[in-house]
């Protein structure tokens, strides 16, 4: 784990490593979504149906936006994240209700730069983070969004402590609401942006 840590862009063939991580930044949540997706049936692995969701196009998650930290060709974490409209589209009338928070505080991240996902491999927990954060404020300067911005859960401490120490800061608030098979992990989800 000494060797240095790379940024590289994902690429199609990387994109059931982008799912395994964008199933450890939902701490397993998506990963529960997608079990019960109806292509699960013919999957043998939950991420399998995360694949095939990461090789679609059809919305901002996905492969395309990911980018990649590498140490000694080991993956060791992700940013995954792109620029918000300013206006952004009408929810689905069809959202499952643990979402609807989630995507309510998205759409005020509207003219940001979004992280939609930040994870990192375990044993590697210790400054690929905030390398990757580094990406996020790159790649925010490359567009025209006015700040930086993000969702994470009340009670994921850790992740809270280094954003807060990159100069993010909580600006709105929604409950959390329970999953389909399961309780929320904690109370709320915070929007943190950083301007």
């Amino acid at each position: 784990m000494n060797a240095p840590i790379g940024m590289r862009p994902a690429t199609r063939a990387d994109a059931s490593e982008v799912a395994l991580l964008v199933n450890i930044a939902t701490h397993g949540g998506i990963g529960n979504g997608w079990a019960h997706d109806q292509r699960a049936g013919d999957a043998y692995d939950p991420v399998e149906v995360g694949r095939l969701e990461m090789l679609e196009e059809s919305d901002a998650l996905n492969w395309r936006n990911a980018t990649l930290a590498e140490s000694d060709g080991e993956v060791v974490g992700m940013l995954l994240g792109y620029p918000e409209l300013e206006t952004m589209p009408a929810m689905r009338a069809n959202t499952p209700a643990f979402l609807v928070p989630i995507i309510e505080l998205e759409r005020l991240a509207a003219g940001r730069w979004f992280i939609s996902m930040l994870a990192v491999h375990i044993g590697w927990r210790k400054g690929v983070g905030s390398q990757l954060l580094n990406v996020a404020e790159h790649k925010r300067s490359e567009t025209s969004a006015r700040g930086l911005a993000l969702i994470t859960e009340d009670v994921n401490t850790r992740a809270r402590q280094l954003y807060e120490r990159r100069g993010f800061a909580v600006e709105a608030t929604r409950p959390m609401r329970d999953y389909p098979d399961g309780k929320a992990r904690g109370k709320d989800w915070l929007l943190m942006v950083k301007e």
